[in-house]
């Protein structure tokens, strides 16, 4: 079984102007001949999210790395949560607030995930498309993110297997999918599989970090970040 993965993360023109840095940060490791993945969206309210989100994605790279196969991801999500406030050190949780989504997938094509807050988590699975992310509710800007106090109930999470070609899991931040149309979701996640099943990881980079630079959608001012991998051979 092969897989194609892929991830990139790019500034957006507001910090950019402003002299401020990213505030998503992105994780992708091979593991055990599979992969794991995460991304992350420092709140942009808070004088530290940049710390925050950087620190989110290597808990999650950690705990991943380290967990049997049959992890019981629900019961494992307190544990992302006291890692986090540890490893963000002195700073105060609310100041490094930040969104988290990650993955996990082993060489038998076994997928779990979950997401915290903003942005797209996306699978395919036995060729069938699925949006994991709940449909928004919050007013505004409001989302879900690591704080002070571990949020249970606004986690979602998945478990599937990648059995064919062409099934995957995209994570993005909101960036990225607030200029997506809900209804080209399975769209865009096949053209991602067009794309990036022709190239290697290094191309599949440069091609990836090209577009979300030169992202099409008009005054478009947010930092962007989009990690995917596909099952790409029986």
């Amino acid at each position: 079984m092969r897989f194609i993965a892929c991830g990139a993360s790019v500034i957006g023109p507001r910090h950019l102007d402003l002299g401020e840095p990213n505030q998503d940060a992105m994780a992708l490791t091979g593991c055990r001949d599979g992969w794991i993945a995460a991304v992350a969206d420092g709140l942009g309210s808070r004088a530290r999210s940049d710390l925050g989100a950087r620190r989110a994605c290597q808990v999650a790279r950690r705990i991943l790395r380290a967990a049997p196969m049959g992890l019981d991801l629900p019961a494992t999500l307190p544990l992302f949560h006291q890692l986090w406030i540890e490893a963000i050190g002195l700073a105060r949780p609310r100041d490094a607030a930040t969104t988290l989504l990650f993955a996990r997938v082993t060489a038998e094509g076994d997928l779990q995930a979950a997401q915290l807050g903003d942005g797209l988590l996306l699978v395919r699975c036995d060729g069938e498309f699925r949006r994991v992310t709940p449909e928004r509710t919050a007013y505004g800007n409001q989302t879900w993110a690591l704080e002070s106090t571990h949020l249970q109930d606004k986690w979602s999470t998945t478990q599937d297997k990648l059995a064919e070609p062409g099934d995957g899991v995209v994570l993005m931040t909101d960036g990225v999918a607030d200029d997506l149309e809900p209804a080209q979701l399975a769209e865009f996640f096949d053209a991602l599989y067009q794309d990036l099943s022709t190239r290697n990881r290094r191309r599949g980079r440069r091609w990836l970090q090209s577009e979300l630079n030169d992202w099409a959608t008009p005054l478009h001012s947010d930092d962007k970040t989009l990690v995917a991998i596909f099952r790409i051979s029986k």
